[in-house]
């Protein structure tokens, strides 16, 4: 399937201002205690990092330390949804969409700065933006909350993650003649993206808002930037049915490498859950939309609910670290700090408003970063007040 390509108005124009099956082990011991009791959340110092200032609106739903630049923070942000059609004949909602990057240099310092970067052609390929995740050097990947990267009448459901090169002389950097954006590589078969973690190489997990699956994808090679090339990589589905979207609040995933589980944030189910894969077996196939090196549905994966029905009513944010989950809840701006088998540890109250947090990360510095959605803002907690 082509690519259509629509050139909008660069999203930013004013200078930026920091200050299927599967299985279960609930019932075999593995799931979470009963009987605990809560624990009571420590209200929090919190340091305002960055705060988007644009000639419109925007929203910080994700973010994530580069691995390739020492103290740089990159910042997904994205405008709040206009209601506006995008179709082929009435454009005038299609500015909207497209997301941009945040660069954020010294971010763990007292004086950071920080540039906005647009591709060439985010409309497509970085419309929405709900997740981001760091993968070897300076590539990374990233996904957005879209039935379709395309026009919005089409049938289709046509979007997925894209692959990007951090490399300041690659991404934001005016396409050439002969380049659709400055991605280095693209899959279509996860509409309403609102996770995503990587695993190693170039291959991620991705929370499919559409399916309530967790999709695994490898890009293997990337293409020549901007190009098109996509028949080698492979899309693969797990616990298709088991996870709930909860629509414009993000449910962030993060891989452990050591276990071999994903950890998912299932917002609409009121849960953080583990999933191994291990245990899953090829299914049946799954609907494609390009040409790919391998395919399908895999059964049987391991699902384990980490936290008691109650503790969490929209968790959003989710980063694994030091053996430790951090999760953010959405609906009461705290933030659940868990060990990997789901004992919560500690909870900290931010007080911001209800509605505000989404994403989450571990610092070089060992301090949490959390983005406010509202605000469009990153904030640096500091550490529990006296």
């Amino acid at each position: 399937m082509s690519v259509r390509r629509l050139l909008v108005p660069a999203l930013l124009s004013a200078p930026l201002c920091w200050g299927c099956s599967s299985k279960s082990v609930e019932d075999e011991g593995g799931g979470p205690s009963e009987g605990t009791e809560p624990l009571a959340p420590q209200s929090v110092r919190l340091t305002e990092v960055y705060r988007a200032n644009a000639r419109v609106e925007l929203s910080a739903t994700a973010l994530a330390f580069s691995a390739a630049a020492e103290d740089e923070l990159w910042v997904a942000l994205r405008q709040f949804p206009s209601g506006l059609p995008c179709t082929m004949n009435v454009m005038t909602g299609c500015s909207a969409l497209p997301g941009v990057m945040a660069v954020i240099s010294g971010a763990t310092g007292d004086a950071p700065e920080a540039v906005i970067k647009e591709d060439g052609n985010a409309w497509h390929f970085m419309r929405r933006p709900t997740a981001m995740a760091w993968g070897d050097g300076q590539l990374f990947a990233a996904c957005g909350e879209a039935r379709t990267d395309n026009y919005e009448d089409v049938s289709i459901p046509y979007a997925g993650p894209a692959l990007w090169s951090s490399d300041p002389a690659i991404f934001g950097v005016e396409p050439k003649p002969t380049q659709n954006g400055t991605h280095l590589d693209m899959l279509h078969e996860t509409p309403y993206c609102m996770g995503i973690a990587h695993e190693a190489g170039n291959a991620y997990w991705l929370f499919n808002g559409e399916a309530g699956s967790l999709d695994r994808v490898d890009f293997h090679a990337p293409h020549q930037i901007g190009g098109e090339d996509h028949d080698d990589g492979e899309v693969h589905r797990y616990v298709a049915g088991e996870l709930a979207r909860v629509p414009e609040v993000p449910s962030h995933l993060a891989y452990d490498s050591e276990r071999g589980v994903v950890y998912v944030a299932d917002t609409g189910n009121h849960r953080v859950l583990s999933v191994d894969p291990s245990t899953a077996t090829a299914g049946d196939d799954i609907d494609v939309w390009e040409v790919l090196q391998s395919s399908g549905m895999m059964d049987g994966a391991t699902l384990r609910e980490l936290t008691a029905p109650g503790t969490l009513e929209l968790p959003s944010g989710l980063t694994f670290a030091d053996g430790k989950l951090y999760v953010t809840d959405n609906a009461t701006s705290l933030v659940h700090v868990l060990d990997a088998d789901g004992k919560g540890l500690a909870v900290y109250d931010t007080q911001l408003p209800a509605g505000s947090l989404s994403g989450i990360a571990v610092g070089p510095d060992g301090k949490l970063y959390i983005t406010d959605m509202q605000a469009g803002a990153v904030q640096r907690i500091e550490g529990p007040t006296p």
